[in-house]
C-alpha cells in the first residue's frame, strides 16, 4: 500500500530537481560572459579567435551529443543529422554568428554584468518589436514596463565615469537583437534542440572562415585563453542550450523569460568573485528599472494572453 506521504514527497523532490537544473543552466549562461571576459581581458585573446573557437567547439560538442543520442531525432523522420539540418536555417545560423561575433567584440571593453544586462534587454526589445511588426498590440502595462526598462538602459549608458563604453554597448545591443532574430527563426522548429544543433553545424562554416582570418590578423593567444573559449563553447553554450530546452517546457513562456532575468544578477556575483569586477552604484541602481520593467512587460503579456 502506498504511503499517503509519498506523493507530496515526490512532488517536493521533483520541484527540487527542477530548481537545481534551472539554477545550473542559468549559471552556465552567466559563465558565457565570465569566460569571454577572462579570455579577452585576463589572458589577452583577440575576439576573432575567441568567436571561432567558441562556435566550433559548440558545434563539435553538439555533434557528440547527437552521436550519443542525448540530442535525439523525432521518430520516423530520418537520422538525427538530417533532422538537425532541416530544423535549422541559414538565416538562423547567420543571426547566431552575428550574435557571437558582436558578443566577443563588445566584451573587449565592457564589464560582464553590464554586458549581460544590456543583451538581456535588447533580446526582449527585439522580440517585442518583432511581435508589434506582426500585429501584436501592447497593453498599457506592457508599454509602461518597456518604457521603464528603456529609461534604465539610457541611465546606464549615459555619459559618466562608470558608464560602459558606448561602442561596446551598441555592439552588445546588436548581439541581443541578433539573438532575438535567431529565436524568431527557430519559432517553427519541431525540436529546439535539433534546431540549435543544426544552426551550430551551419555556423561552423563562418567559424572556419573566422579562424582563417584570425590566423592572419591576430597573434596566438595564451593556452588558458583557448581553454576559456573551449569551455564557453563546449560546456557553457552547447550543453547549456540543450539543458534549457529540456527544462523550458516545465515553465510558461512568460515564466521562462522572467527566470532568465536572474542571469545578469548571477553574472554580477560571479564577475565580482572570479574577475574582481566592481558592482558599481550606477549598475546596481539602473538594474532595478531595467529588470523590473522587463518583468512587468512579460507578466503583463501573460495576463493579456490569458484574458484574450
Amino acid at each position: 500500500m502506498q504511503d499517503d506521504h509519498d506523493e507530496p514527497n515526490s512532488l517536493v523532490r521533483e520541484s527540487m530537481r527542477l530548481f537545481l537544473a534551472t539554477a545550473f543552466c542559468l549559471t552556465l549562461f552567466a559563465l558565457n560572459s565570465i569566460l569571454c571576459r577572462a579570455a579577452l581581458v585576463v589572458w589577452g585573446m583577440e575576439p576573432l579567435q575567441y568567436t571561432a573557437v567558441r562556435g566550433l567547439s559548440a558545434a563539435v560538442m553538439l555533434a557528440l551529443l547527437c552521436a550519443v543520442h542525448i540530442v535525439r531525432g523525432l521518430p520516423g523522420r530520418g537520422s538525427v543529422w538530417k533532422q538537425a539540418w532541416k530544423e535549422s536555417s541559414w538565416a538562423g545560423s547567420l543571426f547566431l554568428f552575428l550574435y557571437m561575433i558582436c558578443f566577443s567584440l563588445a566584451y573587449m571593453a565592457m564589464p560582464s554584468a553590464a554586458g549581460t544586462l544590456v543583451i538581456n534587454i535588447s533580446v526582449q526589445f527585439g522580440m517585442m518589436g518583432w511581435g508589434m511588426a506582426h500585429g501584436m498590440r501592447l497593453s498599457k502595462m506592457q508599454a509602461a514596463g518597456l518604457a521603464m526598462a528603456f529609461a534604465g538602459l539610457v541611465a546606464l549608458l549615459s555619459p559618466g565615469l562608470t558608464a560602459p563604453p558606448l561602442i561596446s554597448s551598441l555592439l552588445m545591443v546588436v548581439a541581443g537583437l541578433s539573438w532575438g532574430g535567431y529565436s524568431v527563426c527557430g519559432r517553427g522548429a519541431s525540436s529546439a534542440s535539433l534546431a540549435t544543433a543544426g544552426n551550430f553545424f551551419r555556423c561552423a562554416v563562418a567559424g572556419l572562415a573566422t579562424a582563417c582570418v584570425a590566423s592572419v590578423l591576430e597573434s596566438p593567444a595564451h593556452p588558458a585563453a583557448y581553454a576559456c573559449a573551449l569551455a564557453a563553447g563546449a560546456v557553457a553554450s552547447a550543453p547549456g542550450y540543450v539543458l534549457w530546452y529540456v527544462i523550458v517546457p516545465r515553465y510558461s513562456l512568460t515564466g521562462s523569460s522572467v527566470i532568465q532575468l536572474s542571469v545578469p544578477l548571477i553574472t554580477a556575483v560571479l564577475a565580482a568573485f572570479l574577475l574582481d569586477e566592481a558592482i558599481t552604484l550606477r549598475l546596481a541602481l539602473c538594474s532595478v528599472p531595467i529588470l523590473g520593467g522587463i518583468c512587468l512587460a512579460l507578466t503583463a503579456r501573460q495576463k493579456k494572453e490569458r484574458d484574450s
